[in-house]
């Protein structure tokens, strides 16, 4: 394995309610993908596989190319500690770390690419992004040992490697492949509706019960020069602020608390948000009128209004809210924002990061292949309010 890169997979078994276990599914399966797309590169000597889910445990424990690796019993899982552990062993050199659902959409060149740059690499961290990071590669793997490993996220990382370990970072150029990533239902609705869907997760969200439809409604717009979006959260300014890009219409850019998860903001409930001030002025229909108002479709970012208004809901409830299931959404103050945005007269699409990020990349690639063999349904009437 010394001139071969390792591939280090992390995938959790996921919470217990129908929401969670939607979500960890398509996870597991878009785990199962990435690692067959890994076997399938020659620069890739091994894969170990970090989890605690039967059925990824099951579909690779005779494989010799693959170590599967679970959490011994009674002991608290710790990213970085196990992170660590699995990189400290001597067969690996050049060790290339995925979340199990960082990259569904991934392509095998770019895949190669980083396996090369890993490779040739010396004192380095390479990643997908700096700051938030769902994928990186180290040179040399030591360097772990001189950072302050995190207990239960990766997305700081590789930042914590360049500014504490003194590695220099290469952060590899932004493309739908390499930022998409599956962490709520509006990622998989966004996936299952786009043609570059793998095995796995292509079989297992076939038989799921996504809101396909209001997903799509907003696809005519993302395309037309006529329209205008509105973007609410943690925009990624690299995609959607540049004045050219893949979406010609209008866009807003309501831009709040990038970093706040990496940075620790929302543990610390130090989390501020204009928009969320004006929803607490206002209150839930009237918000909504107003942004509607404003755009044609709405891409809302729902993680930093709800830890804005000090909710901490549980997964079941995000993914709820995500979902537009007001009625199994416990939480009182999450439920009313729901129904307000499923009931405005645009289209409002809930989530997290991704839906201003790499899953909004995604669904405007989608729009325009479907527009360019016709199938994309012609720009609907702009509804009247009373």
């Amino acid at each position: 394995m010394d001139d071969q890169v390792t591939l280090i997979v992390f995938a959790g078994q996921g919470g217990g309610t129908p929401a969670e276990r939607l979500v960890a599914g398509a996870q597991h399966a878009a785990a199962r993908d990435l690692i067959e797309l890994g076997l399938e590169e020659p620069l890739v000597g091994h894969v170990f596989l970090a989890t605690d889910a039967p059925l990824l445990k099951e579909a690779f424990n005779h494989d010799p190319r693959v170590t599967v690796i679970t959490d011994p019993p009674g002991e608290p899982f710790h990213f970085g500690g196990r992170l660590r552990a699995i990189v400290d062993r001597p067969e690996v050199r050049f060790p290339l770390y995925f979340s199990g659902a960082a990259a569904p959409l991934i392509e095998a060149g770019t895949l190669r690419e980083v396996c090369v740059r890993l490779l040739g690499g010396s004192s380095t961290v390479i990643a997908n992004n700096l700051w938030s990071a769902d994928w990186f590669g180290i040179v040399p793997g030591s360097a772990l040992h001189r950072i302050a490993l995190p207990e239960a996220h990766d997305n700081a990382v590789p930042s914590l490697l360049a500014r504490q370990a003194g590695l220099t970072p290469q952060i590899i150029d932004p493309a739908i492949g390499t930022i998409f990533d599956l962490d709520t239902p509006a990622d998989l609705t966004i996936l299952a509706l786009h043609r570059g869907q793998r095995k796995h997760v292509k079989e297992f969200l076939n038989g799921a019960n996504l809101p396909r439809e209001r997903f799509g409604a907003t696809m005519p717009f993302l395309i037309s020069q006529k329209a205008h979006l509105s973007l609410i959260g943690r925009v990624n300014t690299s995609i959607w602020g540049k004045a050219m890009t893949d979406i010609p219409g209008a866009k807003r850019l309501f831009v709040e608390e990038r970093g706040m998860v990496a940075f620790g903001r929302d543990t610390a409930g130090e989390v501020r948000s204009l928009i969320g001030h004006l929803y607490q002025q206002v209150g839930p229909r009237q918000f909504f009128r107003i942004i509607g108002d404003l755009a044609d479709a709405v891409f809302f970012d729902s993680r930093v209004l709800f830890q804005h208004l000090g909710l901490n809901l549980t997964p079941a409830d995000r993914f709820a809210s995500d979902l537009g299931d007001v009625d199994t959404i416990a939480n009182e103050v999450a439920r009313d924002f729901t129904r307000a945005a499923i009931e405005a007269h645009v289209p409002v699409i809930l989530g997290g990061h991704g839906v201003v990020a790499g899953s909004l990349w995604a669904l405007t690639q989608e729009a325009w292949e479907r527009a360019d063999d016709g199938t994309l349904p012609d720009l609907p009437e702009r509804p009247t309010v009373n």
